[in-house]
């Protein structure tokens, strides 16, 4: 919107319009000069709305970034990966390193016998082992600061991130297996003795039992990694893992003198290494040594023995047998570096009618006309001023729906009107003349084609608001449905998603915590989502319960059941990544077949795509039954898993 290319255009449609009345199109006729005041203001809206999207969002003060989450909340999600998991129970204190395997067995092993179809916690003459997706097991190596709630902590964090069909079957701290190293080194000049013997130490122990280091956000985007790769994975309280960190800090199943041999060379002052020994126990070898199940290695200091020679001399470094260097301190989580600048208010709404731009001699600016003009004369200035209010109107209400994009745009306001204006009022001026003769909401609405209808409430145009924040949806790829809710219902719903929307779609494949009370605060984002989507009423009854299949499974004490676990299960293995929604089919709109069909399609839309879903509907009463079976049987399995892994439970919040 060029304003020379803006008035080639209006001079070509005025020569094609009126070119047989109106000859004179030079710059001193009257009418192209309202044309070039007009252009020049069309070019200044354009230039406003070239600002910066901040700047448009923080028109008035407000702040730019309300209705944008944050990167650090948009960008991160729940643990979906063993590596995930992993950087999220090294981010609890005390945690010196972590692995999370699959577990290949079960406390109880499943058979299944296809003759008799019963599944069976023993095996029989025709039956064939049921192995179970989706357990995991996790170890842990515990630091210096470790206290004695430490596996009770890792067990907390993990169920607070559970994925869907899906459990920690073991939780386990490794005791450590202490290894003793017997050394001769030579070296050269070292300038620091403490600090050089501090590196030699650190060197042995890196190998022994590897760390995995913490970055903060400037050391990842210093190196080179793209803010959306930093935040990708769970969010963490103390820094940022890389993957190169994660893989240098496997779980060791023997440790190998060569290894040893090459981080003492990386040390500056070191020159060869003469003799190396490693032992742990009554056990020593001069090559590799073995690390016992259950354990990880870990530097006995009491036992450190190393010889430092120069010239085939020895020379003493103290501080060999200093205690052990405390785990580094992890990086603080720095997002708030990641804050997008501020917007600048520019007051983009704030419009100067094209009369003050136009020459003095034509009345209408603020010089106006001399008191000696005749009654003829000042009514041609304000015939003109007349004329312009429209092209000004226009121009104005352009403003005022620009200065409301931040509402417009957002999923967190009140604001549901879609079409602005503002009336041309400018005290002290001629023009005022005009405004204040007519009533000010008549001529805002009127000039949107709109009259209100009962007074001083303006009309609302809820489709156009709905069509807005569907624009929104899609920006996420996703939609809301209406089912027949009324407009502002199906608003409400709209603007709660968008909302809620990092939880919603970080933790899409996360069920409850087991370890927490239930309730509306403890359900699942795929809960929460099927209600917000489907509109569902609980007053009405509209409500289900998410069965996750693997918490069936059996668990110490089953075992000594008479009969055979399950008798027709539908499946050889009814509790790997399967999960059954029960419905009741009587009240509010789940007496409705049709309806029932659209929850079974949306239930299978919106499970995640690796889970197999089914649906359950039951007459009301069996339903409520039902309701308080589960209920009782969460409550036992809770108390349950909290004496297994020492977790203090907390009380229900009524």
């Amino acid at each position: 919107m060029d304003y020379a290319d803006l008035r080639r255009e209006g001079l070509r449609l005025l020569e094609r319009m009126a070119g047989g009345r109106w000859t004179d199109f030079n710059v001193h006729d009257p009418g192209i000069t309202i044309l070039e005041q007009l252009c020049y203001a069309l070019s200044d809206l354009a230039y406003r709305a070239d600002f910066e999207i901040p700047d448009l969002l923080a028109d008035g003060g407000g702040d730019a970034y309300h209705s944008l989450h944050p990167p650090d909340e948009i960008l991160t999600c729940r643990p979906v990966t063993l590596a995930d998991l992993r950087r999220l129970v090294l981010d609890v204190a005390g945690v010196r390193n972590a692995w999370v395997e699959p577990l290949e067995q079960d406390a109880l092993a499943l058979y299944y016998d296809s003759q008799k179809s019963t599944l069976s916690l023993s095996p029989g003459p025709v039956s064939e082992s049921v192995p179970l997706l989706g357990l995991y097991r996790v170890l842990i190596e515990a630091s210096d600061q470790s206290g004695p709630d430490l596996r009770a902590n890792v067990a907390r964090r993990l169920h607070e991130n559970r994925s869907l069909c899906e459990d920690f079957a073991e939780i386990t701290v490794l005791e450590p297996q202490l290894v003793a190293i017997d050394a001769i080194l030579e070296i050269g000049h070292v300038e620091d003795p403490d600090q050089f013997a501090g590196e030699v130490i650190q060197a042995i122990a890196d190998v022994i039992s590897p760390s995995v280091r913490f970055s903060t956000l400037s050391e990842m985007l210093r190196a080179g990694f793209p803010v959306e790769a930093i935040l990708q994975g769970p969010r963490l309280q103390h820094g940022f893992i890389s993957d190169d960190a994660l893989a240098s800090a496997t779980k060791p199943t023997a440790i190998h003198a060569s290894d040893i041999v090459h981080a003492l060379m990386d040390v500056t002052g070191v020159r060869a290494v003469g003799r190396l020994v490693i032992s742990s126990g009554d056990k020593s070898d001069a090559w590799s040594l073995a690390v016992e199940p259950e354990h990880v290695p870990m530097l006995d200091r009491n036992r450190l023995n190393i010889t430092f020679r120069r010239d085939g001399k020895s020379v003493l470094i103290p501080n060999l047998a200093s205690p052990r260097a405390a785990t580094p301190v992890p990086a603080r989580n720095a997002v708030d570096d990641l804050s997008p600048p501020p917007g600048q208010n520019r007051n983009v709404g704030t419009y100067l009618s094209v009369q003050h731009h136009l020459p003095a001699l034509y009345g209408v600016g603020d010089t106006g006309l001399p008191g000696s003009a005749s009654p003829e004369r000042k009514a041609q200035a304000k015939q003109l001023q007349a004329y312009l209010m429209f092209f000004d109107q226009l121009m104005a209400n352009y403003l005022a729906q620009l200065a409301n994009v931040k509402h417009l745009l957002s999923y967190d306001s009140s604001e549901i009107r879609t079409y602005f204006a503002q009336a041309v009022h400018e005290p002290g001026s001629e023009a005022d003349e005009i405004v204040a003769s007519h009533n000010e909401q008549q001529l805002l609405w009127s000039s949107l084609g709109a009259m209100p209808t009962d007074g001083d409430t303006p009309p609302v145009d809820g489709a156009r608001k709905n069509r807005f924040l569907n624009h929104l949806l899609a920006r996420f790829a996703d939609a809301i449905e209406s089912h027949d809710t009324t407009s502002g219902a199906l608003i409400e719903r709209k603007q709660t998603f968008l909302r809620q929307f990092p939880w919603l779609s970080s933790a899409r494949g996360t069920g409850f915590n087991v370890l927490a009370p239930g309730g509306v605060s403890n359900r699942s984002a795929l809960e929460d989502r099927l209600r917000l989507k489907l509109g569902l009423v609980e007053e009405d009854g509209e409500t289900f319960i998410l069965v996750e299949h693997i918490l069936l499974r059996p668990i110490p004490g089953d075992e000594r059941q008479e009969v055979p676990l399950l008798a027709n299960p539908v499946s050889r293995d009814p509790y790997s990544l399967q999960l059954t929604f029960v419905l009741p089919e009587g009240p509010g709109r789940f007496a409705d077949a049709s309806f029932q069909q659209l929850v079974e399609t949306t239930i299978r839309d919106e499970t995640p795509a690796h889970l197999t879903s089914f649906a359950r509907w039951l007459p009301t009463a069996t339903f409520r039954t039902f309701q308080a079976a589960y209920g009782e049987w969460l409550d036992r399995l809770r108390a349950y898993l909290a004496e297994k892994l020492g977790v203090q439970l907390k009380e229900a919040v009524s």
